[in-house]
């Protein structure tokens, strides 16, 4: 897949690897309402389970986007590792490195190293179970049109005196096939109802009244429309145990609710629960893309006979409570051990920026540090005072800045304007000093167009070490770069006018910042790209020499 950009492989990958915990914790809200409706209507339960899986779907998507675009001032984990970053304080560079326990660094590290494969393996088999899918749907298809006859007259008849009695408006034909064994329900648009050669004959006729019923029931449910969707939804994360699950117990409510609407109008369990014996022996003969009247594969139905009789819903059994129990545990732990990272991440950050002093404060005066507490060897204790670090005034002269952007004033609202910013409350003015953003810094952004830098913003990109001169050399060189976050995200690979002049004093004229990005990533250089040239005599292609340092080939041995 070298003609899809790595940065939606990596995308795709990581929304596949979230959708496994958010599966999970999805799969512990159906269980719990399995546990607080179980005297509930299956029509409850049934629209509680499926607005789940919605939101299970718009959580999906929702981190795919996060993962494509990123998020200001956020660690997105399909971002890319590659070594250390260094973050600028103040002109200094301080190494941060990875601050994740290893195991969960290596395993970050792995999946944004191998994302191309894992998504060619799930697009594999995503592709092998869809067009099994569309096979289900034309063998639907085919047996409404094949070996089928039309009913008797009489319960044709039959069928649209049941169609007027639940309301359903649209006609419906009732044709017996030779090609299945249980009734079933066929298409969306021009339903029809399908029925076993021999069936209306053989069985009583109040029997043959609950079994079409149960059958009509998903009509007025109109049940396609989400069988199809839900069917597309087992497609796409056919991986994932916890949505195999909750759609099973989607399938076993949706039967739930015919049944109880064919017992509201008979008003007669036990001519269901005869037409379910009935049809005990047999199996049903379509993948489950139409809608059957027994066709559990896994659940018999003793159990929805035992649900009619004893007027309770299905709930959690020993084997269900133990799984959901440890997927509680394991995400319980996961969220310890993510927020402990997090904990560790803040204070090495407060260790680095205690480390690397940066200057103070356009026009205040340097105050004497905390007094530190030194042991001496012999076990005495002293007192000694930092020295006094020299003022901004002593080290480089003062710029002249507005008055707007120096001048820390009270602000109606109860913050403060500083650096331009209205309302800005005390920690975050603490939290630009702390990161070393000046008024030189900010004051550069706002000459080169970008008026709406937040101070977030500004604290990000001075992290990453993204400064005014750097954009402007790159775009001196021809290239347009669209946004801050292109390049933040430009510095942290490591693109560079040094970087990108070296391409093209290799040939690589014509090279676009994105095939740059690429480049830097596999670790192709213009050294690297020259050693091949004199090892193999030509020059090849910028993608081939990606292949050639993702094989491990050193033209040098």
């Amino acid at each position: 897949m070298t003609w899809i950009p790595d940065t939606i492989l990596r995308a795709v990958c990581w929304a596949l690897l979230h959708s496994l915990w958010q599966g999970l914790v999805f799969a512990l809200l159906a269980g719990l309402v399995l546990v607080l409706t179980k005297k509930a209507s299956s029509a409850l339960r049934y629209n509680l389970l499926c607005g789940g899986l919605a939101l299970f779907l718009a959580v999906s998507g929702y981190t795919f986007y996060i993962q494509l675009h990123g998020a200001d001032g956020a660690v997105v984990m399909g971002t890319p590792v590659h070594g250390t970053v260094g973050t600028r304080v103040d002109g200094v560079a301080a190494a941060t490195g990875t601050n994740a326990p290893a195991f969960i660094d290596s395993l970050v590290q792995y999946f944004n190293t191998h994302a191309a494969l894992v998504v060619v393996v799930w697009f594999i088999i995503f592709l092998a179970r869809f067009v099994r899918l569309l096979s289900g749907l034309v063998y639907a298809q085919r047996i409404r049109y094949y070996q089928t006859n039309p009913a008797p007259a009489e319960w044709q008849q039959r069928l649209n005196e049941l169609l007027r009695k639940i309301q359903v408006s649209r006609p419906v034909a009732l044709l017996e096939s030779a090609l299945i064994k249980v009734p079933v329900v066929v298409g969306f648009l021009k339903p029809v109802v399908l029925v076993p050669i021999g069936m209306l004959a053989h069985l009583p006729g109040d029997q043959v009244e609950s079994i079409l019923l149960h059958e009509l029931a998903h009509i007025r449910r109109r049940d396609h429309l989400f069988n199809l969707v839900q069917h597309l939804v087992d497609t796409l994360f056919f991986f994932n145990p916890a949505i195999v699950w909750v759609s099973s117990l989607i399938r076993a409510e949706r039967e739930n609710c015919c049944d109880d609407i064919a017992i509201r109008e008979t008003r007669s369990r036990r001519q269901l629960i005869e037409a379910l014996v009935s049809f005990h022996e047999y199996r049903q003969a379509v993948p489950g893309y139409a809608l059957g009247f027994a066709n559990e594969k896994e659940s018999p139905v003793v159990k929805r006979v035992k649900r009619i009789v004893h007027k309770t819903n299905h709930s959690l059994n020993a084997g269900e409570r133990v799984v959901l129990m440890s997927g509680l545990l394991v995400l319980s732990a996961a969220f310890v051990t993510i927020n402990g990272s997090q904990r560790a991440r803040l204070q090495k950050k407060a260790v680095v920026v205690t480390r690397v002093s940066p200057d103070p404060m356009p026009g205040a005066e340097a105050t004497l540090l905390p007094e530190r507490r030194q042991i001496r060897p012999n076990g005495d204790t002293t007192v000694r005072p930092e020295k006094k670090p020299a003022t901004a005034s002593a080290t480089r002269p003062e710029p002249q800045q507005p008055a707007h952007a120096a001048a820390a004033t009270a602000d109606t609202n109860g913050g403060l304007n500083y650096l331009g910013y209205r309302n800005l409350s005390l920690d975050k003015l603490i939290q630009l000093k702390e990161h070393g953003v000046t008024a030189e810094y900010i004051q550069s952004f706002r000459q080169m167009g970008y008026p709406e830098l937040s101070p977030d913003q500004a604290i990000e990109l001075h992290d990453h070490g993204v400064t005014v001169e750097f954009i402007r050399e790159i775009q001196e060189m021809g290239y347009k770069i669209s946004s801050l976050r292109q390049a933040r995200e430009l510095v942290d690979h490591g693109v560079n006018v040094e970087y990108i002049r070296s391409l093209k004093d290799m040939g690589f004229t014509g090279i676009g910042l994105e095939e740059a990005t690429r480049a830097r990533d596999h670790g192709v250089t213009g050294d690297y790209i020259a050693a091949c040239k004199k090892r193999f005599g030509k020059l090849f292609e910028l993608k081939d020499y990606i292949k050639l340092r993702d094989a491990g080939i050193n033209p040098e041995e």
